[in-house]
């Protein structure tokens, strides 16, 4: 598998995990009547982003083993 792929697969599901986690979040600390309820939820959003991408990028890359298919294209 490609590692274009790999990256696009790991933004997705950073995507959803971030989404979910960042709305009950907010959800419990503000009501979703609140005039700050997007604006917090794009904030935590953005941060469990940039906190979850490399982790489960990482796990991709190991679960495909695509190191091991870099070294065998160079041999």
């Amino acid at each position: 598998m490609n590692y274009n792929i790999i990256v696009i697969i790991s933004i997705v599901i950073c995507a959803i995990i971030s989404v979910f986690i960042s709305y009950y979040i907010v959800l419990f600390i503000l009501s979703e009547n609140s005039s700050l309820f997007k604006i917090a939820q794009l904030i935590i959003t953005i941060v469990s982003m940039t906190t979850f991408y490399a982790p489960i990028k990482y796990l991709l890359m190991k679960f495909m083993d695509i190191e091991q298919e870099k070294r065998e294209k160079n041999d």
